[in-house]
Order: C-alpha cells, then sequence, then structure tokens
C-alpha cells in the first residue's frame, strides 16, 4: 500500500508496491475526481426560484417525454422492472427542483406542452375535438409522481391509488387508472377554470359599470369637477373649457409653468400645439412609407448580393442602375442612343420585373413555412407613386399665391415638368464633412472644364476661364449655391423647414453640369457619371456608392417634400382653427385688435421692427400666416424662434463629445441589453392595463400583426387580420399620422442626445454620426416596435369604446380632443350630425388623442423638459415626466367620464379609474400577499429586508417573496418595480410609509421621522432628474478615484500606465452595451496597452463553467456561485429575483456603523483640540452631540441586528459577521444597551493645555458627567427592550397568605459610575485651578 499526496491537499491510498504505478493510479484518479472547493460548488443558498423555474421546465418536459415513453409499455404489459429502467434512464436528465414555484413550473411544463400540440393537432376537430385531444395528451404526460387534488384533499374519485405494495398485472392496472385520473382532472380543470374566469372577469365589470350608472357616482365625480373644490385641474383641461380658471390663478406662475412644463409652451392654447405635433406626425408618415419601401428594396438586393449563383457583382451593379432609370430617369440628351426619359423608365420596369420574378422563385422561406416577399418592382413603383402623389400636393401649395412668381415657376419647372421623374438633388459636399479632402484632381479638372466650355457663347460678363471656374467651385463646395440650404436633419427640426422652403424653391442650377454634380458629390445610383463633352463617360461608380446614394437620394426627396407640405397644412389649419374660435378667444388677426396697441406684431416682421413688411422670402416662409397679427407673447414660438437652453452649441469644451457618450451609455443600456429590451415589452402592457384596456384579442393579434409586419417587412399575423403586407404597413403609417406609434420617450431622448452630439463641435462627432445609424438598425426598431405594440393595441381599444358608445347611444355628445375635429365639428361629437363617414374619421382622431394624452409619448414632452437632457445629470428624464402627465390626465379623463351625462360614458370612466388605482395598488398589493401566502412568509420579512438589508434602489420598491427556507425565512424576492412603471409615481408615497414605518420601530425621534420622511420622498420623486447620470458618474468617479460605494478605482501605488488602464475600464462600463458577453477590466498578465483586459460577464461565465466543466469559471467577483439555469431564464424573461445576503450585508452594515461611531467620536475631540478659544457650554454640547449621533449609529446597527434574526439568521450566525468588521461594543449592541462615548485622557489634556500657540479649552466636567451618565446603558430601543423584558419574564406565582420575612433589596436602578478617567480629569481640573490660585506649583 502506498499513500500518495496529491497538489490539492488530499491523500490517495493504492494498493501496490511500485511507486509508478501508484503515481499514475493517484493521477487517474485527480482527472476523474478534481476537488471543487465550497466556494465553487452550487449550494442551496446559491438556487434562486427564478432558476429553479428553468429547472422545472426542463424538468416538466424531461417528465412528459418519460410519460409518453412508457405508456405503450404500460399498454402492453412490459414488465416493471423494464419500465423501472426507462424511468432511471429518463431521471439521470431530469433537474432536480428546490423551491415550490419550481416545482409549479415542472408541473405546468409536463402537461402544457403536450396538451398545446395535441390541441393545434385537433384544431380542425372542434371543441370536443381539441378537449379530447388535451386529455389524452394529460393521460400520456403523467408520471408516478404526478399528485392530483384528490391526493392533496386525501378524497375525492380522482385520489390515486397508492402502488407501493402492487406488483405484476395490479401495478400496471393501478398505473393506467392514475393515469386516467390524472386525464379527468386535466379535463375538468380546462372546462372550469376558463368558464370561472370569464364569470368572474364579467362579473367584475358588470359591477363597475352598474356603480358608474349610479347617481353616487355621477355626483361624486361632478363633485371634484367643482370649480369651488381644489380637484377642479385635475387632468387633461382644454383651456377653452373653463373661461375664468386664467384669471383665477397667479398669472406670473401659470405662464412659466404653461412654457417649461406643458407641451403648449409660449403657443397660444393646447390645440395649436397639437397642430405642429400632427404636422411632426404628418412628416414622420410619409418617411415612414419611404423606408419601407427603401427596407423592401434593401432585402431584396441583399438577397441578390448573397446569391452569387444568381447575381455576379455586374449584375448588381445593373440593377441599382436600372432602379435608379425607373425611379428618376435623366433628361433624354445626357443619356447615350438619345432615349426619352419614357422609354428610360419602360426598359428599366421590364428589367425589374424580370429580376424580380427569378428573386421571388429562389426566395427562402420562412420559419413559419411562408416565403418572404422579396420585390423590387412593387418597392419601386409604391415609391414612385409616393413621390408623385407628394408632387401633386407641393403643386397645391402654389393656389395660397403668396409665393413671388419667380419662386413659383421654379418649382413648377422644377417639379411640374418632371412629372413621375422628379427627385431631390442633394450632395456630399453640404451633408458630410470630411467629403471636401476626398475630391481628386481628375473631379476638379473635370468640372473645371465643364464650367468653361458651358460659359462659351454667353454674354463676356458670363464667360469663365479655368480661374474663374476653380473660384466659383470653391464658392460652391462649400455651399454657396442654390440648393445649399436643403439640408435635411431631424423631422421635427424647426430651423431645417425654414431652409427646405427657401432652397426648395429657387431655380436648379446643376441639372446640365453632371461633372460639377459628380464634383460635388451627387448622390444618385447611376452606374456611370455621364458628360456632356468629351469624354462623354467619366467615371464608373463602385456598388458601394450607389447602394448608399440611391437609398439617399429616395428617402431625403420624400423628407424634404412632405415637410414642405406638412409646414403648409400646418399654417393652413391654424388659420381655419383661429376662425372656428368664437371672437375672445381667437388669437390671429387681420388687423391689430382695439385693445392691442403696443402687444401685437406682425408674423414674418424683423426683428426689433414689429410692424415692417413682409418681404417674399417670408411669404413663402409662413404661407397665408404671413403678415397676420399675433400677440407679442406667441410670435416667436410660432415662428420657431423660441428661445430654449442648447448646451450642445454653446461655449463649454468638449460638452457635445460628453453628450454623445450621455447618448451612447442609454443606447447601450437600453436597445442592446436583451433583458430591457424584455422589460421595454411586458412594462408597455401596463399602460394599457391602467386604462382598463383588458382583453380585445382580436385588438391585440391587429396591434400585433400591424407592429410587426412593419419591422419584419413581411406579413406577420397570428389572427390573419391584414390580407397583405401592404395592408398592415398602411394601417402602421396611419398610426404613425395620428401620432400613436414611434414616439417611445426613451428612444427620443437617446436620439436626441446622438443629434447634438453629431451636430456638435465636439470630438468623435464622426463617431456619434455613425451611432446615429444604429437607431435605424434591428435592436433600436425592435425596442420601439415591443413599445408601439400596445400603443397600437391601446388605439383599438379605445376606438372600440368609443364606436360602442355612439352604437348604444347615438345621442351621445362627445367633448373632442383632437383640434382638427373642433375646427371640422365643434366642440362636441354628435352621431346625428355626422356622416358614417365623418364620425369614422372623428371616433379614430379621438382615440389617438386618447391614447397620446395617456400613454408617453414622446411628441408631448414639453420641450423644457427634453432640454434637461443636456444636463450632467438625470437618465431619460422624459419618461418619469410623461409618467406624471400621462398618470394626471388618466385620472382626470375618467372623471369626466364618470361625471358625464352619458351612461355609456361613465361606464368607460369607472374602467379606466379601476385600471388605474389597479396598477397603482391593487395589483403591487395582490402579488406581495400571494407570494407572503404562498411562499410561507409574513410581511415582518419584508419589512425588515427593506429597512436594513436591500440595496437603496430596493427600499422602496414592490417585493414579492417567491421562495422560504424549510423555517419559513424568505430565500428569494423579486423587485415587481422592474415591471411596473407606474411605481415611479408611487415610490414617493411609499417613501413615507416606510420612512414612518422604520422610524417607529427604531423608535426614532419624531423630528427625524418628518425630515426623513419628506427627504425620502423628494428624494423619489426629483432622482430621475437631479441624480448623475450614467456617463455623469463615470467620470465624476475618475476624478474622486472613488466610486459611489466608497471603493477606490485605482490604488496610489499603481503605476501610471495601470492607473490609465482602470480608469479606461471604468469609464467603459458605462457605454458597454448590455448585450457584451464581456466587461473592460485590467489584469497585470494582460497583453494589451495599459494592462487593459476582458473578463466574462455571469451569463457567458455560466456558460463557461458548464462546456468547460470547471466550476472555478462560475464563480462571480463577489465570490457567489453562479446558477446556469438561473442566468439563462433570467436573460430570456428579464426577471431577475433578488438573494437576500443577510450575512454578508451585516458585515458592511457593521462597517458601516464602526465608521459612524469614530466620526461620531471626532465631533467632541475636534471642538475640544481647538486651538482658538472655545467656552465649557460649547465643548459640552459638542460632547452630547457625539453621544447623540453614536447613539443613531448603534441603534440602526441594532435594529440590523434583530432584522437579521427576523430573517432567518441565528446568534452565532449574526456575531460571525460582526466581529470580522470589529463592531465596536458588540456585546451591549447585541444586548440592545448603549456604551456611551467619553474623550480620551489624551484628548482631555490637549484641551485644557495652554501655551504659545493654543489656548485652553475648559471643560464642564458635572455637565459632561450627567449628560454621560444618561447615555451609558441606555437602551438602544427602550419599548423594544421593555417588551423583550416582559416576555422574558415568568408568569406571576399565585399570591398566598402574607409571610413575614426579610426585607428584598432593592431594585432599583443605580446610575452608572464614571469611568476612572473622569475620576482623573477632575483632579487635573482641580489641579490645575490650585495653581492658578497658589502662583505656581
Amino acid at each position: 500500500m502506498i499513500t500518495v499526496r496529491l497538489p490539492d491537499g488530499r491523500s490517495v491510498n493504492v494498493n501496490t508496491n511500485d511507486q509508478e504505478v501508484a503515481r499514475r493510479t493517484a493521477k487517474k484518479y485527480l482527472d476523474e475526481n478534481p476537488l471543487i472547493e465550497r466556494g465553487a460548488q452550487l449550494g442551496e443558498e446559491d438556487v434562486s426560484a427564478i432558476g429553479d423555474i428553468g429547472r422545472g421546465i426542463g424538468a416538466g418536459l424531461v417528465s412528459a417525454t418519460e410519460g409518453i415513453t412508457t405508456l405503450p409499455m404500460e399498454l402492453l404489459g412490459s414488465e416493471e422492472e423494464s419500465i423501472q429502467t426507462v424511468r432511471n434512464f429518463f431521471d439521470k436528465y431530469k433537474p432536480d427542483t428546490q423551491t415550490e414555484v419550481g416545482k409549479a413550473a415542472r408541473f405546468i411544463a409536463q402537461f402544457a406542452a403536450p396538451g398545446g400540440i395535441a390541441a393545434k393537432a385537433a384544431k380542425g376537430l372542434g371543441s370536443a375535438g381539441k378537449l379530447g385531444a388535451t386529455v389524452g395528451a394529460d393521460i400520456a404526460a403523467t408520471t408516478p409522481d404526478v399528485e392530483t387534488l384528490g391526493d392533496f384533499f386525501e378524497a375525492g374519485p380522482t385520489k390515486r391509488i397508492d402502488t407501493s405494495d402492487l406488483d405484476g398485472a395490479e401495478l400496471a392496472a393501478a398505473n393506467l387508472s392514475n393515469r386516467l385520473r390524472v386525464g379527468a382532472e386535466g379535463a375538468a380543470v380546462v372546462l372550469g377554470v376558463p368558464a370561472i374566469a370569464k364569470l368572474g372577469a364579467k362579473s367584475v365589470g358588470a359591477g363597475l359599470d352598474a356603480f358608474a350608472g349610479t347617481d353616487f357616482a355621477k355626483a361624486a365625480a361632478q363633485a371634484i369637477r367643482d370649480p369651488e373644490t381644489p380637484f377642479s385641474g385635475v387632468g387633461v383641461k382644454p383651456d377653452l373649457e373653463n373661461p375664468t380658471f386664467m384669471q383665477r390663478q397667479v398669472q406670473r406662475l401659470q405662464k412659466v409653468g404653461r412654457k417649461y412644463l406643458t407641451m403648449q409652451g409660449e403657443l397660444p392654447d393646447r390645440f395649436t400645439a397639437q397642430y405642429d405635433a400632427l404636422r411632426v406626425s404628418q412628416i414622420a408618415a410619409q418617411n415612414s412609407q419611404a423606408r419601407q419601401a427603401v427596407e423592401q428594396i434593401e432585402n431584396a438586393l441583399s438577397f441578390a448580393n448573397k446569391n452569387q449563383g444568381l447575381f455576379n457583382n455586374q449584375d448588381r451593379s445593373r440593377i441599382l442602375d436600372t432602379l435608379n432609370d425607373f425611379l428618376f430617369a435623366e433628361n433624354a440628351d445626357m443619356r447615350p442612343g438619345g432615349l426619352s426619359r419614357e422609354a428610360i423608365r419602360n426598359n428599366a420596369a421590364r428589367e425589374l420585373k424580370e429580376v424580380s420574378d427569378i428573386i421571388s422563385q429562389n426566395a427562402p422561406k420562412t420559419l413559419f413555412g411562408n416565403k418572404k416577399e422579396l420585390t423590387l418592382f412593387d418597392s419601386a413603383t409604391n415609391f414612385r407613386n409616393q413621390i408623385d402623389g407628394l408632387s401633386d400636393s407641393v403643386k397645391d401649395i402654389l393656389a395660397d399665391g403668396l409665393q413671388s412668381e419667380e419662386s413659383k415657376k421654379s418649382l413648377l419647372d422644377a417639379i411640374g415638368a418632371n412629372k413621375e421623374f422628379y427627385g431631390m438633388r442633394l450632395y456630399r459636399a453640404t451633408r458630410e464633412p470630411g467629403y471636401i479632402d476626398s475630391i481628386t484632381p481628375e473631379k476638379t479638372n473635370l468640372a473645371v472644364k465643364e464650367l468653361v466650355e458651358t460659359s462659351k457663347g454667353l454674354d463676356e460678363a458670363n464667360v469663365l476661364d479655368e480661374a474663374g471656374a476653380m473660384e466659383l467651385l470653391n464658392d460652391m463646395v462649400q455651399g454657396n449655391y442654390n440648393n445649399a440650404l436643403v439640408k435635411p436633419r431631424d423631422v421635427v427640426d424647426t430651423p431645417t423647414l425654414k431652409g427646405v422652403s427657401q432652397g426648395m424653391l429657387k431655380a436648379r442650377k446643376l441639372d446640365d453640369l453632371p461633372a460639377v454634380r459628380d464634383f460635388l458629390g451627387e448622390y444618385t445610383g447611376a452606374k456611370d457619371v455621364m458628360m456632356r463633352f468629351r469624354p462623354e463617360r467619366i467615371r464608373v461608380r463602385d456598388i458601394g456608392e450607389q447602394e448608399a446614394g440611391l437609398r439617399t437620394k429616395m428617402v431625403e426627396t420624400v423628407d424634404i417634400m412632405s415637410k414642405h407640405i406638412a409646414k403648409a397644412n400646418y399654417y393652413n389649419n391654424l388659420i381655419k382653427y383661429n376662425d372656428s374660435l368664437p371672437d375672445g378667444a381667437k388669437f390671429i388677426f387681420d388687423t391689430i385688435p382695439p385693445d392691442g396697441v403696443g402687444k401685437y406684431s406682425r408674423i414674418g416682421s424683423e426683428a426689433g421692427s414689429a410692424l415692417s413688411e413682409i418681404t417674399p422670402s417670408q411669404k413663402a416662409r409662413f404661407g397665408r400666416l404671413a403678415g397676420k397679427y399675433i400677440k407679442n407673447d406667441y410670435k416667436a414660438a410660432l415662428e420657431g424662434n423660441s428661445e430654449m437652453f442648447d448646451l450642445s452649441k454653446g461655449s463649454i469644451p468638449l460638452y457635445s463629445t460628453f453628450l454623445g457618450l450621455k447618448g451612447m451609455s442609454q443606447l447601450a443600456k437600453t436597445v442592446y441589453s436583451p433583458i430591457t429590451q424584455i422589460r421595454n415589452a411586458t412594462t408597455a402592457l401596463f399602460f394599457a392595463l391602467a386604462n382598463g384596456n383588458v382583453g380585445g384579442a382580436d385588438s391585440f393579434a391587429k396591434a400585433f400583426s400591424t407592429v410587426f409586419s412593419n419591422l419584419n417587412q413581411r406579413l406577420t399575423s397570428p389572427g390573419k387580420v391584414h390580407a397583405t403586407l401592404k395592408e398592415a404597413q398602411d394601417h402602421y403609417n396611419d398610426m404613425i399620422e395620428l401620432g400613436v406609434v414611434n414616439t417611445n420617450a426613451k428612444v427620443g431622448e437617446f436620439e436626441s442626445l446622438l443629434n447634438d452630439a453629431a451636430e456638435g463641435t465636439g470630438l468623435g462627432s464622426g463617431l456619434f454620426k455613425k451611432a446615429q445609424g444604429l437607431q435605424n438598425g434591428f435592436a433600436a426598431k425592435l425596442y420601439q416596435a415591443s413599445d408601439d405594440q400596445w400603443k397600437v393595441y391601446s388605439y383599438e381599444m379605445e376606438l372600440g369604446r368609443l364606436e360602442n358608445i355612439f352604437a348604444k347611444n347615438p345621442n351621445t355628445a362627445l367633448p373632442v380632443s383632437d383640434p382638427r375635429n373642433f375646427t371640422e365639428f365643434g366642440p362636441l361629437i354628435r352621431a346625428s350630425d355626422l356622416t358614417p363617414d365623418q364620425l369614422k374619421l372623428a371616433m379614430k382622431r379621438e382615440a389617438a388623442e386618447i391614447v397620446k394624452d395617456t400613454v408617453p409619448n414622446y411628441s408631448r414632452v414639453p420641450e423644457f423638459i427634453k432640454r434637461l437632457r443636456q444636463m450632467p445629470f438625470g437618465n431619460f428624464v422624459a419618461f418619469p415626466a410623461e409618467m406624471i402627465r400621462t398618470s394626471s390626465n388618466i385620472l382626470g379623463r375618467s372623471i369626466k367620464e364618470i361625471a358625464s351625462e352619458s351612461p355609456e360614458l361613465r361606464e368607460v370612466g369607472m374602467r379606466r379609474l379601476t385600471g388605474l388605482m389597479a396598477v397603482n395598488a391593487a395589483i403591487p398589493l395582490s402579488l406581495q400577499a400571494a407570494g407572503t401566502i404562498l411562499t410561507g412568509a409574513d410581511q415582518e420579512q419584508i419589512y425588515a429586508y427593506k429597512r436594513s438589508m436591500a440595496a437603496d434602489w430596493d427600499r422602496n420598491s414592490t417585493l414579492i417573496p417567491l421562495a422560504t427556507d424549510k423555517n419559513g425565512k424568505v430565500t428569494d424576492f423579486y423587485n415587481f418595480s422592474y415591471t411596473n412603471p407606474y411605481d415611479y409615481v408611487g415610490r414617493p408615497v411609499a417613501a413615507v410609509f416606510n420612512a414612518v414605518n422604520n422610524g417607529i420601530t427604531k423608535e426614532a425621534d419624531l423630528s427625524e421621522i418628518a425630515f426623513n420622511a419628506s427627504w425620502d420622498a423628494g428624494a423619489e420623486f426629483f432622482s430621475p432628474f437631479m441624480s448623475e447620470s450614467i456617463i455623469t458618474e463615470k467620470i465624476v468617479d475618475l476624478a474622486r478615484n472613488s466610486t459611489t460605494f466608497d471603493r477606490p478605482i485605482y490604488r496610489e501605488q499603481d503605476t501610471l500606465g495601470t492607473k490609465i488602464g482602470k480608469g479606461f475600464a471604468h469609464l467603459a462600463d458605462g457605454i458597454m452595451p448590455g448585450i457584451s458577453p464581456v466587461d473592460v477590466t485590467t489584469s497585470p498578465t494582460s497583453f494589451m496597452p495599459f494592462s487593459v483586459s476582458l473578463s466574462l460577464r455571469d451569463f457567458p461565465k455560466a456558460v463557461a463553467s458548464v462546456a468547460t466543466q470547471d466550476a472555478k469559471l462560475g464563480v462571480t467577483k463577489q465570490g457567489y456561485r453562479l446558477d446556469p439555469v438561473q442566468e439563462f431564464t433570467e436573460a430570456l424573461t428579464g426577471v431577475k429575483s433578488i438573494k437576500p445576503r443577510v450575512d454578508r450585508v451585516l458585515y458592511y452594515r457593521a462597517l458601516e456603523a464602526g465608521k459612524n461611531v469614530r466620526d461620531a467620536g471626532g465631533i467632541f475631540n475636534q471642538v475640544a483640540k481647538t486651538r482658538g478659544n472655545v467656552d465649557a457650554e460649547t465643548t459640552t454640547q459638542a460632547f452630547i452631540t457625539a453621544n447623540e449621533q453614536r447613539f443613531k449609529a448603534l441603534r440602526d446597527l441594532n435594529m440590523a441586528i434583530e432584522d437579521a434574526k427576523t430573517l432567518g439568521l441565528s446568534t452565532t450566525e449574526i456575531i460571525k459577521p460582526l466581529k470580522e468588521a470589529k463592531t465596536p461594543n458588540l456585546g451591549m449592541v447585541m444586548a440592545g444597551r448603549f456604551k456611551a462615548f467619553f474623550p480620551s485622557g489624551e484628548t482631555i489634556s490637549i484641551a485644557l493645555r495652554g501655551n504659545e500657540d493654543k489656548l485652553s479649552n475648559p471643560l464642564d466636567f458635572e455637565s459632561i458627567g450627567e449628560q454621560y451618565a444618561q447615555f451609558q446603558g441606555a437602551p438602544l430601543r427602550p419599548k423594544a427592550q421593555a417588551a423583550q423584558e416582559a416576555a422574558a419574564q415568568p408568569a406571576p406565582a399565585p399570591q398566598g397568605a402574607p409571610q413575614s420575612g426579610p426585607a428584598q433589596p432593592s431594585t432599583a436602578p443605580v446610575a452608572p459610575q464614571m469611568p476612572s478617567l473622569f475620576n482623573r480629569a477632575s483632579q487635573f481640573l482641580r489641579q490645575q485651578e490650585e495653581e492658578k490660585l497658589m502662583g505656581g506649583s
């Protein structure tokens, strides 16, 4: 026997005398049985309920397979041993579940998966067939360990037969019988649960409707809306509804609040602002339609690029050239052969059809079996029709007669004469800052030659030589030509509209100068650059330049034209709206009103000259509004010149770079985070719930099909609600034009930040322009789509409500919210006053307005709030602002509806109010209550965790217990606040409640409780607006070399390179996308500069630990063992659980208490050691303050100890981390008694010493002693201490006859003795006084 010592410390006894054999045997044993440290093992404390759900689903699927596999064996009478062998095989692959949640997930998965497949297979057999198939699946999937309700109640027809003492035929018969019992119970559930749920929902709905119909509900709502109550201004309140409202407010505050905190801003009223928002929506709808066509074309081109066997590079270039010819055919004399544009376009159409047929025949199938819709000809035709329609609209604008004849002729020549071929001329020279550096000498020479040749034959003054041509090119490349002002940026950029209206109406001078256009970098999909003079072909564009040029020209042509049309419509709508108002409410006038002297100016007049003549360019810019009179207060906003701070264009160096980093960090943490993507989809559901929009499967199917058909560019229709892709996309574009979709508040904010940075002058503007492109990537579209899905659903539900109201009662008078309805139909909508088509249109508009008023919408965010994005603090400030606005509007609208004379409207209002109460209170509280009941936890554990153990962001959240241990102590929480967006609205209230509750429990002073409640409530409310932004926090951390958790980023002893590397890694953490598998860190062994390295994040670590069988890979930086199933489930669902690591948190609470105790002592020491004059009263007060702060620190630690006991820790488990943290006065803290502070002898000596550079500071030892006596030994929580002592007292003995005996000693408390140090200090003080009196020692 040879004993071999292994490298990991273990020993192996090998039965041999050969050393080599022993060594090889020991090595083999080590390889097959590696030592896994306890820290790398997945212990019970590491298993979360979320991970157990994943394990449960896996176990359920394995069990279902086991049941289906063993059923034929049981039916055929196979030996039980054979059946058991099969079961043992499946047991090896069946994950173990440890929580009740996991067991429930296993049970559901075991029967839901087979039942769903069976029901789908029996789809054509009717309800009975589906039921039979589902029951059959339940019978097949049953395993012996499945329990029934009969087993739980130990009675009933479904109680299973006990098979423990059976064998042979009896056992087989019993197993089959048990399967049938499970199937019978499943049938009862399938039939009963939906019916009960439907009955319950109907009962609740009927109850709400009945209550809404009562006079009490109506009277209550009308009382709330009474002008004499403080609630009269709640919710949406059009200015015209209550003319006296403005008069009863403080004018200045109301004006400032309206300017900065409402959508109206400085515009005359809410409807004017809504018209402005509709202008933006109209532009966005046209751009969406154009993008859809471009994406369809690009999908087809992408297919062509990937299929080298079908199309080579020359073919793909020809396809792009053909597309360009079909959409924007050039003049006949610019093409070889002299073909007309019509002929060129017809030839291109024929070729596109042929290519489309080839692509369609070879298109791959989707996951659902249908072919992808790839077409070039249809998409190009739809796009061309869109431009032609816009061209007709632009020509119609000229009917107002305000453009000059020169402008009008220019536009008609450019658009009218180019009908079916028109496209905007756009150039890289005006759009790409670095383009000038890429201009080749060859391009310049050809452009010069073309200008010189073209000028021949003109007047002598206009003839150009080479020098003159170079000067002209120099001016043109810097934007000094007629088209220079055409610079589309963002669809809501008002200055862009000015440029469009001026630049677009001017004559285009470059049409006949192709070489000059090429010099400027024209965007086009044409393959050849042709020249009027020899050489005819200048050059051939590559495929990349063709693709980018064609795409830009297509999108920007629509963008520019739609902006011009939308602007003209906006001004026309304002005129119509103003004309529909009563005289006292009008705000636009042809002449100055009698009382308007000094208050009005003409629209389009020059600054400083309010009544100056209106120039032709201003007439073209403002259309029918030009020259009208408007109040000075409104003029700047109406003209688009409203002053609002813009830090991106300020003088702060590199500030636009900071804004870009802020935008990129927000983009990375939302769009590119899988968990945030999922949460975005789930939280948006609550916007529908808050308005009482529940049910409506058809509405959900239509919304899903509408949004995701647009996202995927192919028909996605679970309910077959759209017949074609175009039908789905048309509906989506309608939603855009109504302003319902494409309005995500978070997306709008980081898009605006990136736009600010891209247009700024700071470093990295090129990078931020590339980041702008990510906004149109699939991830960003998916993030937007998950939000749009629920907005379209809400729209469909609101529209259904309105249709139902008018169907039930055609006489209903519905107050309007849409400005177009007000202008066209008046303040009330009545079915009897409108045609069916008018009523349908009006209801669509009203449904859209309801959604925009009650669901977060970036277009409704006040401009001031939008500008706050540029501040260094705040993350996604638009979203919490929208939550405040929409919550108020939901409440206000529901009250108005309940107060209505219409019973149908009152029913809608009651459902809306109920929905609001549900998301703010009923749902969170119900889930929390359900969690405590199902897990066996109690509310005190939740309070204890939130009070002492929770992270700051969890303390005022709704925590739901998910699992408990065998003693009923919580082991898992879920933070429901991450799922419920309305949690922000209620957090200040929760903060007040928790502060008061915690203060009472800690027995704090009322003043301290009141302060904490006010502070916490304010912190929760203003945190989204005032807390450091993601990137600001990282920058500030670097400046102070400390994180918000007081951890240094680098050590002072680190090398300069290591410090730079650690700083870079910390900053990179702020912009690393959530989808990234790695974090940027540093490592001494890294081969990268500055020791920078990459480390795996938790999910990849968990996967790697399973793939490599290396348990150490699955340990986090904090030392916790990762659960691979939990990581996968959380990534898939977006749901993360919280494990209360009480012992670890208690350790840090003890460290915090120790620091606070030391700081408290420093309060007295600093005062006592002051070199200047300090009187005895001041030092005594410092002594009192020091003990008060010390008392609070130890009281809070004692509270944490008691909370740890509530959460399941034993005294031994509590003492261990407290000792590790070197907790001061541990014994007294555990006993709940206060160990008071008393200054050291050194401090007393320094305080009393006086010399040439310090005055002596007298100490009132009598007062200090009295205060010490009051503090020392005092209970940290007197009421809790008294309750514990009372509970510990034995029951009093029965009183008998009085007996004589010796007197008992007194039990009165004895005042604590002064420490010997105090006695020494008193003696020292007396000695000093005697020396002063005696004049010496």
